[in-house]
């Protein structure tokens, strides 16, 4: 079966069919946490392998804080006037159990200013610097089976063009397996979540005509409680706003109309985000995601380290989503390569005890400061 390949240098999409590679580590997973730690991992002299498939791939806009854009600077300091192209965040305007908004200037932010940038070629765009520093990228294969024999991890690979049916498939094999398949994490390593999420955001596009009327020149970011959950906006560019209702999904099981009469009707009652609405042209296509703090029992195992919303994913209410999975994905690729350059599987153990530590300490941190910001909800 066919399987896309990049390879170093040359990002042109090439099939070969029936692939089979050896690998020191076999990284599952293509968004920020997953190309970071392959990166990392490969300029530590690692032998690394990315497998992505799109179906899981995440959508819409996403906020890069300022942190998270210094981090991913040190790696590519161009990036995001090369690589990957966004809407700088000047402000934040909120109104939380505020009489009046309040306005936050991104001036004062030690790191600077924020990134609005769509997500798939945010991905996209960090995979390629992970190639270009030696990481194999399997594109658009799916992982229809693990096995752990020995010491080593066996990946069976299917193409995203496989027919039903198809029996061909490409292999990998591996000393050491990261996961880094976001909230929808497969069962690949006996482990759980310890809590399901309860929340839910449902999210569209607001595509204002650029001579319309809007809140705002475009680059400002809106975040408002309501009762029954919070919204948000961030400037997607030209005017237009990616907007996102994030609420429990029993609201959204007992809500008496269709979810695009919901989402309209929550909409038209706040009072920040309900001009983008009157401002907006064209239909409106409702999309949604699971929200809600995900963390899982378990951040690491023999042979196995989870990285990203694998091993923790954040309320999107806090906006570290991207900032935390890139520190998990360096607490894990220097974890991994302890491992590596150990000599025994032990000492791989404890490193991987630190890395699960460090994970926890950063996740106890994360809820306190959501407590306190945003305890009612």
């Amino acid at each position: 079966m066919n399987l896309g390949i990049f390879q170093v240098q040359q990002p042109a999409l090439q099939r070969m069919p029936g692939l089979s590679r050896s690998l020191d580590i076999a990284v599952v997973g293509g968004g920020p946490a997953g190309a970071i730690c392959a990166l990392m991992l490969a300029r530590g002299g690692a032998r690394v392998g990315l497998v992505h498939w799109g179906g899981y791939a995440a959508g819409g806009i996403e906020l890069v804080s300022g942190h998270a854009r210094h981090l991913i600077e040190r790696y590519s300091p161009d990036f995001f006037q090369k690589a990957s192209l966004g809407v700088e965040v000047h402000e934040t305007i909120s109104l939380w159990d505020t009489p009046e908004p309040v306005t936050f200037n991104a001036m004062f932010n030690p790191w600077g200013a924020g990134i609005a940038i769509e997500r798939p070629l945010f991905d996209r765009a960090l995979r390629d610097v992970a190639c270009m520093a030696g990481v194999l990228i399997i594109d658009d294969a799916k992982i229809v089976g693990i096995e752990r024999s020995g010491d080593q991890w066996h990946l069976l690979m299917r193409s995203a063009a496989a027919t039903v049916g198809d029996e061909a498939g490409s292999h990998a094999s591996a000393s050491f397996l990261v996961l880094a398949t976001g909230r929808v994490a497969a069962q690949f390593v006996d482990r759980s979540p310890v809590a399901e999420p309860s929340g839910i955001a449902l999210m569209t596009f607001l595509r204002t005509p650029v001579s319309g009327s809007v809140p705002s020149p475009g680059n400002t970011l809106y975040v408002e409680g309501m009762d029954n959950g919070w919204w948000y906006a961030l400037p997607a560019g030209d005017g237009s706003y990616f907007a996102g209702f994030c609420t429990d999904r029993d609201e959204v099981k007992k809500r008496p109309a269709s979810l695009k009469e919901f989402f309209v009707r929550e909409l038209r009652n706040t009072r920040l985000l309900a001009p983008l609405l009157s401002a907006a042209s064209g239909k409106i296509q409702i999309s949604g995601r699971m929200a809600g703090a995900q963390v899982f029992d378990r951040m690491s195992g023999e042979g196995w380290i989870a990285v990203g919303d694998a091993a923790y994913a954040p309320d999107p209410l806090s906006g570290m989503g991207i900032e935390l999975a890139i520190e998990s994905a360096q607490l894990g690729a220097h974890a991994l390569l302890k491992a590596t350059q150990g000599s025994t599987q032990p000492h791989a153990l404890m490193g991987f005890a630190e890395y699960e530590d460090a994970i926890r300490e950063r996740v106890s941190r994360q809820e306190k400061t959501a407590a306190y910001h945003y305890g009612r909800l």
